[in-house]
């Protein structure tokens, strides 16, 4: 299964509207966080695809082994099938917000002008977006927000046309692919799934704000 960027998108704490959404979301994001850090260990999931089981601490929602079939029932009770029509709607609302310049912001800063790992953090975003992805950047330059790296304002072209020659390379790959219209899904999540920096750098933000253990109660 892949953790997609678009199912922590939608989970996103600081995007839900009131304290109630909040609080729900953020234990959401807490359980996909977990399930993410349990399938990136490679031994864990060496127990879990010889078992089909995985025995974890008791906390909640992942305190008992589960078999396939159960870790599927209790998956689609949390998150909804994302459909082709979703991940249009959340790449119409995500491209060109505040959300996506606040990302690239950030990346711009982590990797202090690194366009390669910037292109390859911000989702959703293809070599045919690069114009639009420096236009911010330099936006944010110019109204001081940012630094001016010099990996940067220096970079070798050569490179620009590297990461052009990739771009052009995945999409004739992801044509191949789509068979059909449901296809289009699987072919986003694969090429998403190769990012994993991206989704490190993601969980990475998100852990540190959400994922502190919670205090427990004292016994009356």
């Amino acid at each position: 299964a892949v953790v997609s960027t678009q199912s922590t998108g939608e989970l996103h704490p600081d995007r839900q509207e009131n304290e109630e959404d909040k609080e729900k979301f953020t234990e959401k994001f807490q359980y996909l966080h977990k399930a993410y850090q349990l399938l990136s260990d490679k031994d864990r999931r060496a127990e879990y695809d010889e078992h089909g089981t995985l025995e974890m601490e008791d906390d909640g929602l992942l305190g008992k082994a589960r078999t396939p079939d159960e870790w599927s029932a209790l998956w689609r009770s949390l998150f909804k099938p994302v459909t082709k029509e979703d991940v249009v709607k959340f790449e119409g609302e995500y491209k060109g917000s505040e959300a996506e310049r606040g990302d690239v912001k950030r990346f711009y800063t982590q990797f202090k002008g690194d366009m390669d790992k910037v292109m390859e953090s911000v989702m959703l975003v293809t070599f045919e977006d690069e114009d639009r992805i420096r236009g911010i950047i330099n936006q944010l330059i110019e109204d001081k927000e940012v630094s001016k790296y010099k990996a940067y304002t220096k970079e070798d072209p050569k490179k620009r046309k590297r990461r052009e020659k990739t771009g052009k390379k995945e999409a004739r790959e992801a044509a191949d692919t789509l068979n059909d219209q449901s296809s289009l899904i699987n072919a986003i999540a694969n090429r998403q799934a190769q990012r994993g920096k991206q989704m490190e750098s993601l969980f990475a933000n998100l852990e540190e704000k959400y994922c502190q253990p919670s205090k427990k109660r004292k016994r009356k």
